[in-house]
């Protein structure tokens, strides 16, 4: 298993707020997917892909410049929006530069969100601890999305004993909101520790290079501690609509 990550180095003609700076990347992100010929972001199915919000913002949540980062476990892909990101200029962005890494396989000891995770139930609500507050059903919903994605992915099912998170820990008080399209999103930061399995370790690694949650538009990116891959550091952010 192995991923591929583009870090795309932006700057913004106009201040953003990071409310709104998700659906000004899901267009960049979207506009090269369709300058590259690529067309399945149209369906309703997981992509193989994950792009990230701008960073950090300022104190009043503003961004003037940042980074995204795109992820795909296609390679071909990966290249193809490599390439047309360099054409790439709206009103809002300015393409500076894109890096390309390879991702390898690793052993994940714990995850730590920065951005939220957006968990849509059986209903159709986005998952809030006020109003659902059962981490059972929360825990098999993330599960249950990452096998989707994996025997999409891979070809190969997987039939995992327990879930895949040995420990979930919510670390925001209350959710946190970003609007898309007209709708307002329900998210949450997460810590988790994948149990050491193999089939555990192959989910977290495809929530690493694909994403963790539901009705996804670049909102997510998680931090791989306790291990050296490049620089200590990896990087998770999603996409798609599962």
């Amino acid at each position: 298993m192995k991923f591929f990550e583009l870090k795309i180095n932006v700057d913004l003609k106009i201040p953003i707020h990071f409310q709104k700076s998700p659906e000004a990347v899901s267009k960049l992100i979207a506009t090269s997917l369709i300058s590259s010929g690529f067309e399945r972001h149209k369906n309703n199915e997981p992509k193989n892909y994950v792009f990230s919000n701008l960073g950090k913002a300022d104190a009043k949540g503003f961004f003037e410049k940042g980074n995204i980062y795109f992820r795909s476990f296609d390679e071909n892909l990966a290249k193809k929006v490599l390439n047309s990101l360099f054409l790439y200029e709206d009103n809002i962005f300015k393409v500076k530069g894109v890096d390309f890494k390879k991702i390898k396989y690793k052993k994940i000891n714990y995850m730590l969100s920065l951005n939220p995770v957006f968990v849509v139930m059986k209903n159709g609500d986005f998952w809030t601890f006020q109003k659902n507050g059962d981490l059972i059903n929360l825990m098999s919903a993330l599960q249950d999305n990452l096998i989707r994605k994996y025997e999409m992915f891979f070809n190969e099912k997987l039939k995992p004993e327990n879930n895949f998170m040995e420990l979930i820990q919510i670390k925001n008080n209350k959710p946190q909101t970003y609007y898309y399209k007209g709708i307002k999103f329900f998210g949450w930061k997460f810590y988790i520790a994948p149990r050491n399995d193999e089939v555990s370790q192959k989910l977290a690694f495809t929530a690493l290079g694909t994403g963790l949650g539901h009705k996804q538009c670049s909102r997510r990116r998680f931090y791989e501690m306790g291990i050296k891959v490049y620089d200590k550091l990896l990087k998770l952010f999603c996409k798609g609509v599962l």
